[in-house]
């Protein structure tokens, strides 16, 4: 599946933007994050604390949160909108 992923600052509210990252988990690991997040060639990337190994605000150093989203392909969407129709 893929899962699309956002990070934004509890404490300033910068938002880094979503990345799309394929895993078979309903959530990224730090690593996978942190690979979606480089691949993008953003200048601006999360900074990673690395004792606690999570990405911090490149502006403040705040915490960022996660929203995370599973994307859904839209052959699977249709066909469950039709079988809803009945």
């Amino acid at each position: 599946m893929i899962v699309r992923a956002e990070l934004q600052c509890y404490f300033c509210g910068h938002d880094l933007g979503e990345v799309k990252i394929p895993t078979p988990a309903r959530q990224p690991t730090a690593e996978q994050l942190r690979a979606a997040y480089l691949a993008t060639g953003r200048s601006e990337q999360p900074v990673w604390d690395r004792e606690a190994d999570r990405p911090l605000c490149p502006r403040c150093r705040g915490q960022l949160a996660l929203a995370l989203e599973i994307v859904r392909r839209p052959e699977r969407v249709a066909a469950r909108q039709v079988s809803a129709r009945g």
